[in-house]
């Protein structure tokens, strides 16, 4: 588990277009490197804006390293790569030859501000879907750096350390950032997720896209929901994976029975993954609550110890909820039965969505 380090500001971004916004001006004013990964980067308007930016920062002499995943962004076409490593960027995939996938979504600028959170590049993410995103700034921005430089190893390159400018230690709020992955790292987001869930004693407020909970999971649920925490989960009503929505929807009448409020959003799609616990943890990041997140995955999750994040926080939670129709057992015992068996269909098959 990585160190607890400081973020002097740290800024919740609730929309595409604020993340892109906040994204191209810390791009812009790069002045040593950029480290960037992505999941998925796609060849449009979006994805075309920022590589336009890479570009420019590279042709003017700044560091530029970007990493995509082979299957999330199959789509980067051969041209595309091209003009990016002409430009000067080194350009690194990771391997689709691997179950494993690198589901991260990172920016690092300098050393001293940082991006992570769920959104993609590409105009889905940011015209179509209801997502949030991160911005650090400070000691914590190195953490990001350091799971870059090692997921840069995995896929093939030689990481050299940049001249960064280096912020004081003792300034900020504390931020516990986790990567999980293989080997040392699996299950890390998960632990300390069912950690945070297990000391609560007032609230657990999470959203999350693909909901498919193992059993410790579930067990840390319902655990804080009986010694009365008021434990509250926003899915979404539908998914672009229809089977983790199946997946998702067998789990609701158990979770219910167990004390957990449901909500479903009826809206967008909401593809955030973030957490507050009491009135002291918020966390925003990559990690879907799955069993590909769990424990197959690369992924990235900031823990982030601050009253004024939690609040933000929870107002976004709120007006969500605004757009959500909770759960209730009578109502859901008049769902179809075609819709019961995709149900199971989808719980069988969730250890491995």
């Amino acid at each position: 588990m990585r160190k607890i380090t400081l973020s002097k500001h740290t800024r919740l971004l609730l929309n595409g277009s604020e993340t892109l916004s906040a994204m191209k001006d810390a791009l812009t004013r790069a002045k040593y490197f950029i480290n960037l990964e992505y999941f998925s980067f796609h060849d449009d308007e979006t994805g075309r804006t920022i590589a336009g930016i890479l570009s420019q920062r590279a042709r003017d002499g700044v560091k530029v390293r970007m990493i995509t995943d082979a299957a999330g962004s199959w789509r980067l076409g051969g041209k595309f790569i091209r003009s990016l490593k002409d430009s000067g960027i080194e350009f690194q995939t990771f391997s689709p030859f691997t179950f494993h996938r690198d589901h991260r979504k990172i920016i690092t600028v300098d050393g001293i501000t940082g991006f992570l959170g769920g959104f993609n590049i590409g105009d889905v993410y940011l015209r179509q879907w209801r997502d949030t995103h991160l911005m650090i700034q400070g000691e914590a921005v190195h953490e990001l750096d350091g799971i870059f430089a090692e997921m840069w190893e995995k896929a093939g390159g030689h990481y050299v350390v940049s001249k960064a400018t280096r912020e004081s230690p003792n300034d900020g709020v504390p931020v516990r950032i986790i990567a999980s992955g293989t080997g040392k790292d699996y299950r890390t987001i998960a632990d300390e997720y069912i950690r945070i869930i297990s000391a609560s004693r007032k609230r657990v407020w999470i959203t999350t896209p693909y909901f498919a909970p193992d059993r410790n999971f579930r067990k840390a649920l319902f655990s804080a929901a009986e010694r009365g925490v008021d434990v509250r989960i926003i899915i979404p009503s539908s998914s672009n994976h229809p089977l983790v929505s199946w997946a998702s929807q067998s789990y609701i009448d158990g979770l219910i029975a167990g004390g957990v409020r449901m909500f479903v959003y009826r809206e967008r799609f909401i593809h955030a993954k973030t957490m507050i616990a009491d009135d002291h943890v918020a966390s925003v990041g990559t990690a879907n609550l799955d069993a590909l997140s769990f424990g197959i995955n690369y992924e990235v999750q900031a823990f982030v110890y601050s009253t004024r994040l939690v609040e933000e926080l929870e107002k976004v939670f709120t007006d969500d909820l605004k757009n959500c129709t909770e759960e209730n057992i009578s109502e859901r015992r008049k769902r179809p039965a075609i819709a019961r068996l995709k149900e199971l269909a989808g719980r069988l098959l969730s250890p491995i969505l």
